[in-house]
């Protein structure tokens, strides 16, 4: 058995790799990538970059096309504002739970994550301090008690990423990004439920609409706001 959990080991690492290059950027969107050429330059066989491929495409991420590579997929404005109405649907429900649920340890790994996102912003690294506000969303949601939907949000976060867009030092500073994370963090502190929930509903709401605005203008950002009020998404 162990030549296939070595493969494993490897499908893992490249669908890591793989991932990282994408959400950096340096895989083009809507562009033809070769396996054998994405291989090579990961040093290794092209059996596990055609497993992580499976693996990503799955997220949402690319589109492979048989037998001649595979495309990073960059998302319509549809494709963004259901994404944000999925995470409405997942995270206000989540935090709330959070903040009934959570324990002294798992505030302390909120406060870590926080202080990560600290350092980021003093380093002025845009690109840490969003892995670090990824961190604080999936800690949040873990204490919510429910794993997989933790590691969903953050392959719908990935969905989004690979499309190449952020609101931080955009359409918004990384302080004020981080704002609606201090206030999260006081609430789940207070075990105060219903206000988390209102809280990162405000949150996924204005960071959605912001970024929809920023790539596509003022109507599709009230898009998101008409799905809102549509599904009746509610904190």
């Amino acid at each position: 058995m162990e030549p296939l959990v070595q493969e494993e080991s490897m499908t893992d690492r490249a669908a890591a790799a793989l991932r990282s290059a994408i959400l950096r950027g340096d895989l083009e969107p809507n562009t033809l990538h070769a396996v054998h050429k994405v291989a090579n330059s990961l040093g290794v066989s092209r059996t596990p970059v055609r497993e992580a491929l499976i693996r990503l495409a799955a997220e949402g991420m690319v589109r492979v096309q048989r037998n001649r590579g595979f495309v990073v997929l960059r998302h319509s404005p549809d494709d963004l504002r259901e994404i944000f109405s999925l995470r409405l649907l997942l995270e206000v429900p989540a935090a709330r739970a959070a903040a009934s649920l959570a324990t002294d340890r798992d505030i302390e790994a909120l406060e870590a994550d926080i202080a990560r996102m600290r350092d980021a912003m003093a380093d002025d690294d845009a690109e840490r301090f969003l892995r670090e506000d990824r961190q604080f969303h999936r800690t949040l949601l873990s204490i919510s008690g429910n794993e997989r939907l933790a590691e969903f949000v953050d392959s719908l976060r990935n969905v989004v990423l690979s499309s190449g867009v952020s609101t931080a030092n955009q359409s918004e500073s990384i302080e004020e990004i981080l704002d609606p994370h201090l206030e999260l963090l006081q609430l789940v502190r207070e075990h105060k439920p219903d206000e988390a929930a209102r809280s990162m509903h405000e949150h996924v709401v204005n960071t959605g609409s912001k970024l929809l605005e920023q790539e596509f203008g003022p109507a599709a950002a009230e898009s998101l706001r008409g799905a809102v009020q549509r599904f009746k998404i509610e904190h």
